[in-house]
Protein backbone atom coordinates (compact mmCIF):
# COMPACT_ATOMS: atom_id res chain seq x y z
CA UNK A 1 0.00 0.00 0.00
CA UNK A 2 1.35 3.51 -0.94
CA UNK A 3 2.06 5.29 1.92
CA UNK A 4 1.85 9.49 1.92
CA UNK A 5 3.41 10.98 4.96
CA UNK A 6 2.26 14.56 5.23
CA UNK A 7 4.49 16.81 7.69
CA UNK A 8 3.30 20.39 8.37
CA UNK A 9 5.75 22.73 10.95
CA UNK A 10 4.09 25.93 12.12
CA UNK A 11 6.68 28.39 13.49
CA UNK A 12 5.58 31.88 14.25
CA UNK A 13 8.32 34.41 16.12
CA UNK A 14 6.95 37.87 16.83
CA UNK A 15 9.45 40.43 18.91
CA UNK A 16 9.09 44.19 19.50
CA UNK A 17 11.12 46.69 20.26
CA UNK A 18 10.09 48.75 23.53
CA UNK A 19 9.73 52.20 23.41
CA UNK A 20 12.75 54.19 24.54
CA UNK A 21 12.98 57.55 26.15
CA UNK A 22 15.89 59.83 27.46
CA UNK A 23 16.06 60.92 31.64
CA UNK A 24 13.75 63.87 32.41
CA UNK A 25 15.98 67.37 32.00
CA UNK A 26 14.87 70.48 33.61
CA UNK A 27 12.31 71.02 31.25
CA UNK A 28 10.25 69.03 30.27
CA UNK A 29 11.18 67.14 26.61
CA UNK A 30 8.87 65.33 24.22
CA UNK A 31 9.42 62.06 24.68
CA UNK A 32 10.89 60.12 21.50
CA UNK A 33 8.46 58.21 19.09
CA UNK A 34 8.45 54.66 20.13
CA UNK A 35 11.09 52.63 18.17
CA UNK A 36 8.43 49.83 17.93
CA UNK A 37 9.62 48.46 14.52
CA UNK A 38 7.93 44.79 14.72
CA UNK A 39 10.69 42.21 13.89
CA UNK A 40 9.09 40.40 10.37
CA UNK A 41 7.58 36.70 11.39
CA UNK A 42 10.05 33.95 10.42
CA UNK A 43 8.45 31.99 6.96
CA UNK A 44 8.43 28.02 8.52
CA UNK A 45 10.39 25.66 5.98
CA UNK A 46 8.28 23.30 4.24
CA UNK A 47 8.62 19.89 4.51
CA UNK A 48 7.91 18.37 0.83
CA UNK A 49 5.24 15.31 1.17
CA UNK A 50 7.01 12.51 0.50
CA UNK A 51 6.81 10.54 -2.58
CA UNK A 52 4.45 7.49 -2.96
CA UNK A 53 6.25 3.91 -2.53
CA UNK A 54 6.02 1.84 -5.64
CA UNK A 55 4.84 -1.22 -4.37
CA UNK A 56 6.92 -4.36 -5.26
CA UNK A 57 4.22 -6.68 -5.49
CA UNK A 58 2.41 -4.44 -7.90
CA UNK A 59 5.56 -4.38 -10.06
CA UNK A 60 5.96 -7.92 -9.84
CA UNK A 61 2.27 -9.02 -10.79
CA UNK A 62 2.66 -7.00 -13.99
CA UNK A 63 5.96 -8.45 -15.05
CA UNK A 64 3.80 -11.80 -14.51
CA UNK A 65 1.12 -10.73 -16.35
CA UNK A 66 3.29 -9.15 -18.72
CA UNK A 67 4.79 -12.48 -19.74
CA UNK A 68 1.80 -14.40 -19.92
CA UNK A 69 0.43 -11.98 -22.78
CA UNK A 70 3.53 -12.79 -24.78
CA UNK A 71 3.33 -16.62 -24.29
CA UNK A 72 2.71 -18.33 -27.30
CA UNK A 73 3.95 -21.91 -26.95
CA UNK A 74 5.65 -23.57 -24.80
CA UNK A 75 6.94 -26.99 -24.36
CA UNK A 76 8.04 -28.39 -20.97
CA UNK A 77 8.57 -31.14 -18.41
CA UNK A 78 7.12 -31.22 -15.33
CA UNK A 79 7.08 -33.54 -11.57
CA UNK A 80 4.11 -32.77 -9.36
CA UNK A 81 3.80 -34.48 -5.72
CA UNK A 82 0.54 -34.56 -3.89
CA UNK A 83 0.76 -34.84 0.14
CA UNK A 84 -2.21 -35.81 2.12
CA UNK A 85 -0.65 -34.82 5.19
CA UNK A 86 -3.76 -36.48 7.28
CA UNK A 87 -3.58 -39.35 5.38
CA UNK A 88 0.11 -39.90 5.17
CA UNK A 89 -0.06 -40.22 1.87
CA UNK A 90 2.45 -38.84 -0.95
CA UNK A 91 1.90 -39.41 -4.45
CA UNK A 92 4.40 -38.60 -7.67
CA UNK A 93 3.56 -37.94 -10.98
CA UNK A 94 6.54 -36.99 -13.87
CA UNK A 95 5.44 -35.82 -17.46
CA UNK A 96 5.54 -33.42 -20.11
CA UNK A 97 3.57 -30.72 -21.02
CA UNK A 98 2.59 -28.99 -24.82
CA UNK A 99 0.96 -25.39 -24.97
CA UNK A 100 -0.57 -23.47 -28.17
CA UNK A 101 -2.38 -20.09 -27.09
CA UNK A 102 -5.04 -19.73 -26.52
CA UNK A 103 -6.30 -23.21 -26.07
CA UNK A 104 -4.31 -26.22 -26.80
CA UNK A 105 -2.94 -28.54 -24.22
CA UNK A 106 -1.23 -31.64 -23.80
CA UNK A 107 -0.79 -33.43 -21.17
CA UNK A 108 1.28 -36.69 -20.93
CA UNK A 109 1.86 -38.55 -17.71
CA UNK A 110 4.66 -41.07 -18.17
CA UNK A 111 5.13 -42.14 -14.04
CA UNK A 112 3.94 -43.78 -12.42
CA UNK A 113 1.15 -44.74 -14.94
CA UNK A 114 1.02 -43.75 -18.57
CA UNK A 115 -2.09 -40.83 -19.16
CA UNK A 116 -2.38 -38.65 -22.33
CA UNK A 117 -4.35 -35.65 -22.04
CA UNK A 118 -5.74 -33.56 -25.28
CA UNK A 119 -7.93 -30.65 -24.73
CA UNK A 120 -8.69 -27.68 -27.06
CA UNK A 121 -10.60 -25.93 -23.93
CA UNK A 122 -14.23 -27.29 -25.37
CA UNK A 123 -13.56 -31.29 -25.59
CA UNK A 124 -10.98 -33.23 -23.34
CA UNK A 125 -9.66 -36.69 -24.01
CA UNK A 126 -7.98 -38.92 -21.54
CA UNK A 127 -6.26 -41.79 -22.52
CA UNK A 128 -4.97 -44.44 -20.38
CA UNK A 129 -3.68 -47.17 -22.40
CA UNK A 130 -3.19 -49.74 -19.57
CA UNK A 131 -6.98 -49.55 -19.05
CA UNK A 132 -7.74 -49.41 -22.84
CA UNK A 133 -10.14 -46.57 -22.32
CA UNK A 134 -10.57 -43.42 -23.57
CA UNK A 135 -12.44 -40.54 -21.33
CA UNK A 136 -14.43 -37.92 -23.21
CA UNK A 137 -15.87 -34.84 -21.30
CA UNK A 138 -15.82 -30.92 -21.56
CA UNK A 139 -12.92 -29.16 -20.01
CA UNK A 140 -15.18 -27.35 -17.73
CA UNK A 141 -16.01 -30.47 -16.14
CA UNK A 142 -12.56 -31.68 -16.07
CA UNK A 143 -11.20 -28.59 -14.64
CA UNK A 144 -13.33 -28.28 -11.99
CA UNK A 145 -11.63 -31.66 -10.48
CA UNK A 146 -8.32 -30.80 -11.43
CA UNK A 147 -8.01 -27.19 -10.91
CA UNK A 148 -6.47 -27.78 -7.76
CA UNK A 149 -4.22 -30.40 -9.01
CA UNK A 150 -2.69 -27.86 -11.49
CA UNK A 151 -3.74 -24.52 -10.43
CA UNK A 152 -0.92 -21.58 -10.98
CA UNK A 153 0.92 -23.73 -13.52
CA UNK A 154 -2.14 -24.22 -16.01
CA UNK A 155 -3.27 -21.22 -15.48
CA UNK A 156 -2.02 -19.73 -18.83
CA UNK A 157 -3.67 -16.81 -20.48
CA UNK A 158 -5.47 -16.35 -16.88
CA UNK A 159 -3.20 -14.99 -14.62
CA UNK A 160 -4.89 -11.39 -15.05
CA UNK A 161 -7.61 -13.25 -13.43
CA UNK A 162 -5.91 -15.38 -10.69
CA UNK A 163 -3.86 -11.42 -9.52
CA UNK A 164 -7.48 -9.71 -9.57
CA UNK A 165 -9.12 -12.67 -7.52
CA UNK A 166 -6.52 -12.69 -4.73
CA UNK A 167 -4.46 -10.89 -2.23
CA UNK A 168 -0.66 -10.98 -3.19
CA UNK A 169 2.37 -10.95 -1.10
CA UNK A 170 5.76 -10.76 -3.30
CA UNK A 171 9.55 -11.96 -1.38
CA UNK A 172 12.65 -12.72 -2.86
CA UNK A 173 13.76 -11.11 -6.04
CA UNK A 174 17.72 -10.61 -5.04
CA UNK A 175 20.58 -11.31 -6.86
CA UNK A 176 19.95 -14.76 -9.05
CA UNK A 177 16.96 -15.01 -6.56
CA UNK A 178 13.44 -15.99 -7.60
CA UNK A 179 10.52 -14.14 -6.79
CA UNK A 180 8.21 -15.78 -4.54
CA UNK A 181 4.27 -14.82 -4.63
CA UNK A 182 1.74 -15.83 -2.01
CA UNK A 183 -1.99 -15.38 -2.93
CA UNK A 184 -4.19 -15.88 -0.98
CA UNK A 185 -8.48 -15.38 -1.31
CA UNK A 186 -9.61 -12.05 -0.82
CA UNK A 187 -13.30 -13.39 -0.03
CA UNK A 188 -14.08 -17.10 0.30
CA UNK A 189 -11.82 -19.82 -0.05
CA UNK A 190 -9.52 -21.69 2.35
CA UNK A 191 -6.04 -21.88 0.29
CA UNK A 192 -2.50 -20.29 -0.40
CA UNK A 193 -1.07 -21.21 -3.78
CA UNK A 194 2.73 -19.93 -4.04
CA UNK A 195 4.05 -19.46 -7.15
CA UNK A 196 7.68 -19.16 -7.70
CA UNK A 197 8.70 -16.90 -10.51
CA UNK A 198 12.33 -16.63 -12.25
CA UNK A 199 13.93 -13.74 -11.49
CA UNK A 200 14.90 -13.18 -15.14
CA UNK A 201 11.25 -13.25 -17.03
CA UNK A 202 9.22 -13.85 -14.65
CA UNK A 203 8.57 -17.64 -15.82
CA UNK A 204 6.25 -19.52 -12.86
CA UNK A 205 8.92 -22.69 -12.35
CA UNK A 206 6.95 -24.08 -9.58
CA UNK A 207 3.46 -23.76 -7.93
CA UNK A 208 2.60 -24.88 -4.17
CA UNK A 209 -0.85 -25.17 -3.30
CA UNK A 210 -1.85 -25.70 0.19
CA UNK A 211 -5.58 -26.50 1.14
CA UNK A 212 -6.56 -27.73 4.77
CA UNK A 213 -4.32 -30.61 5.27
CA UNK A 214 -2.83 -31.37 1.17
CA UNK A 215 0.03 -30.01 -0.30
CA UNK A 216 0.40 -30.11 -4.07
CA UNK A 217 3.68 -29.06 -5.60
CA UNK A 218 4.24 -28.78 -9.48
CA UNK A 219 7.62 -28.00 -10.79
CA UNK A 220 8.09 -27.41 -14.87
CA UNK A 221 11.81 -27.88 -15.91
CA UNK A 222 13.04 -27.67 -19.39
CA UNK A 223 10.72 -25.08 -20.80
CA UNK A 224 10.88 -23.87 -24.49
CA UNK A 225 9.39 -20.76 -24.58
CA UNK A 226 7.82 -19.26 -27.61
CA UNK A 227 9.45 -21.94 -30.16
CA UNK A 228 7.80 -24.36 -32.43
CA UNK A 229 5.11 -27.07 -31.49
CA UNK A 230 3.59 -29.30 -33.85
CA UNK A 231 -0.48 -28.70 -33.83
CA UNK A 232 -0.93 -32.69 -34.40
CA UNK A 233 -0.26 -33.05 -30.95
CA UNK A 234 -3.76 -31.52 -30.19
CA UNK A 235 -5.42 -34.05 -32.81
CA UNK A 236 -6.86 -37.17 -30.52
CA UNK A 237 -7.98 -40.15 -32.31
CA UNK A 238 -9.11 -43.62 -30.50
CA UNK A 239 -6.67 -46.42 -30.62
CA UNK A 240 -8.46 -49.21 -32.18
CA UNK A 241 -10.01 -51.62 -29.32
CA UNK A 242 -9.85 -48.97 -26.92
CA UNK A 243 -13.66 -48.40 -25.63
CA UNK A 244 -14.78 -44.54 -25.62
CA UNK A 245 -16.80 -42.93 -22.43
CA UNK A 246 -18.60 -40.04 -22.92
CA UNK A 247 -19.69 -37.72 -20.14
CA UNK A 248 -20.88 -34.32 -21.21
CA UNK A 249 -21.26 -32.93 -17.62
Amino acid sequence: MNKILIVTLLLALTSGASAQQKPAAKKAQPAKKAAAAAVPAKTAPVTPAAKPQEDPSAAVLEKLKAWDESLQTLKASFTQEMNFKEAGLKQSIEGTLAYVKPNFLRIEHQKPARQVVVTDKNDIWIYKPEDKQVVRTTWDAWRRTQDQNFSGILDFGNYSSLTARNAAKVTGGGPNEPYVVVFTPRAGGNYALKLTLSATDYFPLAAELEVDSTVITTRLTSAEKNGEVDRALFKFTAPKGVETLEFKN
